[in-house]
């Protein structure tokens, strides 16, 4: 279980950054006209101000139920594997 929330630390802090990147990326920008997000405090500040500070964390349960699994199975290899080495000196 400790491996598996270590492992959800990167996403919970990144995710606000990725929503952020999305929607610079998908924003569609008229000429002439200025775009809604123009860089990364801009579009924070202003995703907290239209839809809530909870909307920079859209998208992360799925994102959770994906990777922790995957990091709690990788974390806990390279402790066996680092203590079997350990123990055999090779360390």
């Amino acid at each position: 279980f400790d491996f598996g929330v270590s492992g959800g630390m990167g996403p919970l802090v990144n995710n606000p950054l990725d929503v952020v990147k999305t929607r610079l990326q998908k924003q569609v920008v008229t000429p002439g006209k200025p775009a809604k997000y123009t860089g990364l405090g801009q579009s924070c500040a202003l995703i907290a101000k239209e839809e809530g500070y909870a909307a920079l964390w859209k998208g992360i349960t799925p994102r959770l139920l994906r990777i922790m699994p995957g990091q709690a199975i990788t974390f806990m290899t390279y402790e066996a594997v680092s203590s079997k080495m350990t123990k055999w000196g090779v360390f």
